[in-house]
């Protein structure tokens, strides 16, 4: 009874509960009604719950199977990749708490150093406290903007067509159809510009698709 068990998580999940669970078992209903994109929708939501999830990424992977489009992954620069794993590794609020400890420890090695005989080790874990400390606060703000900025969406409309600028008037760049995965960017009243898989950018309109 797949309609009657989307009614019910559809309850649960408005009165703001949300977990790996009830997202995994709504997009395996959607999926099972022939609800494509709502299907990948839901299990999106379920990884960035739980990333490594084996169950949940095996069945996007399924789901996405039956989706129109395809793209080739642009790669990106050793460089970057390394400094987006470090970046995204941690939330922004778990960033923000590491930087709450690091000035806990450097209080502690500052007091070491002035009212203890252990000068140097208080200063040794202050100096690395203190650095730690603005590592942490930077990672925290730059994965809040790499959030901003890279906001993952799935196309829920049977088709549409992306243009060069966020106006019906504007070029038609490529159409996109339902299921397909999205970054989006930027947007502007009515439009989100989105970016995709294999580097390609344009704008659509926001009804025609659903952020994760």
């Amino acid at each position: 009874e797949f309609r009657a068990a989307l009614e019910k998580y559809q309850e649960i999940s408005e009165q703001g509960y949300e977990s790996t669970a009830l997202y995994y078992n709504m997009g395996n209903a959607y999926f099972k009604s022939n609800q494509l994109a709502k299907a990948i929708l839901y299990y999106e939501r379920a990884l960035q719950i739980s990333p490594y999830d084996d169950d949940v990424k095996q069945n996007l992977k399924i789901a996405k199977e039956g989706t129109i489009d395809r793209f080739e992954t642009v790669p990106h620069p050793l460089v970057r990749t390394a400094y987006v794993s470090i970046l995204t590794a941690l939330t922004p609020d778990n960033w923000a708490i590491v930087s709450v400890v690091c000035v806990l420890l450097l209080l502690a090695g500052t007091f070491m150093y002035l009212f203890t005989s252990f000068r140097r080790p208080g200063f040794v874990l202050g100096v690395a406290a203190l650095l730690l400390g603005v590592l942490s606060i930077s990672f925290a703000f730059g994965h809040q903007s790499y959030l901003q900025q890279n906001r993952p969406a799935v196309i829920t409309a049977t088709s549409s067509y992306v243009k060069s600028g966020p106006s019906d008037k504007a070029e038609d760049v490529f159409i996109l159809h339902e299921g397909t995965s999205a970054v989006v960017t930027e947007d502007y009243e009515g439009w989100k510009k989105i970016k995709l898989p294999d580097g390609k950018v344009g704008w659509i309109e926001s009804r025609d698709l659903v952020e994760v």
